[in-house]
């Protein structure tokens, strides 16, 4: 009996260092599952974090200020993000509620994020995160971040800003009824598609879970 016990443990021994060592289909491994790592990439190489920036203006009203949309890679934690920063604008954005999108308390989707380009048109909406700067500027940064687990809402969004000539308009309502709303429009050259690529390559080379 003792000895049956014995053989039975040493299969399930094997078995699981067998599936540990993959790899998997889609480049994962069971260790990656169970550890929490990041997936293999089909060249065997494994994913690595970039960001890189896009320039473009936002508007509240008559109010109109430069803005910066950082699109990031970060496939050992958020994956896929997106954080549109507005300088000055406590400058005129007394009729928004910077307040309300703070902290994690508000998860509506009060984001909606528009790609067009040749290729067609794609929109997605999202619940983001706001953080209010003090001084010198008392900037708005607004993040969204892409699902971890299954369909990522971002990475449609990034597959098309990988190409030249698209164009991206972040709109995002306030939490308090009757606020203007803040729109902000970015493009994408060609320049700036090449960057794109290679910042958010390791995420969109690898498959959702």
């Amino acid at each position: 009996m003792r000895l049956r016990i014995g053989v039975a443990l040493a299969i399930l021994v094997i078995a699981v260092a067998v599936l540990a060592a993959g790899p998997w289909p889609h480049g994962f491994r069971l260790s990656d599952i169970l550890t929490g790592g990041t997936p293999v990439l089909p060249d065997g190489s494994r994913p690595v974090p970039g960001s890189t920036d896009l320039a473009g203006n936002a508007s509240l009203g008559a109010g109109q200020h430069p803005a910066t949309l950082r699109l990031a890679c970060d496939p050992a934690g958020s994956g896929l993000s997106a954080v549109l920063t507005v300088p000055r604008f406590a400058d005129f954005s007394e009729g928004f509620d910077v307040a309300g999108l703070q902290g994690g308390g508000n998860a509506a989707p009060l984001t909606s994020i528009l790609v067009s380009n040749a290729a067609g048109v794609r929109s997605v909406r999202m619940a983001a995160q706001g953080v209010e700067a003090r001084d010198p500027d008392k900037s708005i940064s607004l993040t969204v971040a892409g699902a971890r687990r299954g369909e990522d809402p971002l990475r449609g969004v990034a597959l098309a800003l990988a190409q030249a000539g698209t164009r991206l308009t972040w709109t995002q309502a306030s939490p308090r009824g009757g606020d203007q709303t803040l729109t902000a429009v970015f493009s994408v050259a060609d320049s700036d598609a090449v960057a794109l690529k290679t910042a958010l390559g390791s995420c969109l080379a690898a498959p959702p879970l």
